[in-house]
C-alpha cells in the first residue's frame, strides 16, 4: 500500500496577498515542509539528500487567509537517480472532496559531496511497498518568446538561503512574482486595481544561485483574452539560466 503522510495547517496572515489570499511561494513552501516532515517520519537510512529540479503546481480556487487546509504528499515514481512526489490540498473539513491544489515535484538523489547518486532501494520501498510505479510523463518545458523580454534584478540574500546555502526554491518564485509586478507596474498595472489568480505554475531548478548573487530576472507576458495570461520567466546569473517558470494566471479588474 502507498505510504501518504498529511498534516492539517491554517493558512496565515503572512502568507497571503494583499488580496487576503494563498500564494504560490507559500504553499511552495508547504511543500517543501511536509516532504521534510515526511522524511524525518519514515526514519530513512543513508546520509544522501534530495535536489528539486522541476515542481509543476495546478490551483483549482483561491485559497483565503485562515483557511483550514488538509495537505497530503506521497511517492508517484522512483528511477535510479530521480523520483517524482505529489502534493495535495484540500479543506480540512473535506478530506475526501477534489483538490484546491494539487503539485508534484521531479528530485534527483545526491549524496554527501553532492553528486547525483543512486537511491537506496530501502527508500524506495518505504513510499512504494507493492512496487514501483511508472512516472508520470511530464510535459516539453514551454519555450519563451522570441522577443525581447523585460527585466529586472535582484541579490540573493541571507533570507533567501537555505541549509544548503542556495538560493531556496520558495525564493525562487518569490523573486519571479516580485518580477512580474515591477512588469506590471511599468504598463500601469498596480494592486489597488488588479489581481492576478495563480491557475498553473511550471518551474525548472537548473542551478542553484548562492548568497550575494546578482540576479536578472527576464520576463515576457502573453495575454491570451482579456481575463487569461501566460507569463514566461527566466532567472540569469552571469548570462547563464538558473532558473525557468511559465505560469497562467486569471486577470481580475477591481471595481470601484
Amino acid at each position: 500500500m502507498k505510504r501518504y503522510f498529511t498534516r492539517a495547517h491554517t493558512v496565515r496572515y503572512d502568507e497571503c496577498d494583499c488580496n487576503t489570499l494563498l500564494t504560490p511561494t507559500a504553499f511552495v513552501r508547504y511543500m517543501q515542509d511536509i516532504a521534510s516532515q515526511d522524511v524525518e517520519d519514515a526514519q530513512l537510512p543513508g546520509e544522501g539528500h534530495w535536489l528539486v529540479k522541476r515542481t509543476l503546481i495546478d490551483f483549482a480556487a483561491p485559497i483565503p487567509i485562515h483557511t483550514r487546509l488538509e495537505l497530503k504528499t506521497f511517492g508517484i515514481s522512483f528511477k535510479r537517480i530521480t523520483s517524482q512526489r505529489g502534493y495535495e490540498a484540500r479543506l480540512a473539513d473535506s478530506p475526501h472532496s477534489e483538490p484546491l491544489i494539487s503539485a508534484r515535484t521531479l528530485w534527483v538523489y545526491i549524496d554527501a559531496r553532492g553528486k547525483p547518486a543512486r537511491i537506496p532501494e530501502e527508500i524506495v520501498r518505504v513510499w512504494l511497498p507493492d512496487g514501483p510505479e511508472a512516472p508520470l510523463s511530464d510535459p516539453p518545458f514551454p519555450a519563451p518568446p522570441e522577443r525581447t523580454p523585460e527585466t529586472s534584478t535582484t541579490t540573493v540574500r541571507f533570507s533567501d538561503i537555505d541549509l544548503m546555502h542556495h538560493m531556496n526554491n520558495a525564493a525562487v518564485v518569490e523573486a519571479l512574482d516580485n518580477a512580474a509586478w515591477e512588469m506590471y507596474a511599468r504598463h500601469g498595472i498596480r494592486p489597488d486595481t488588479t489581481r492576478f489568480e495563480p491557475l498553473h505554475y511550471d518551474i525548472e531548478y537548473m542551478e542553484s544561485p548562492a548568497f550575494g548573487d546578482s540576479l536578472n530576472i527576464q520576463s515576457w507576458l502573453e495575454p491570451a483574452d482579456e481575463q487569461i495570461v501566460t507569463l514566461h520567466q527566466q532567472i540569469v546569473r552571469e548570462g547563464k539560466v538558473m532558473a525557468r517558470a511559465c505560469s497562467q494566471w486569471k486577470r481580475f479588474d477591481k471595481r470601484s
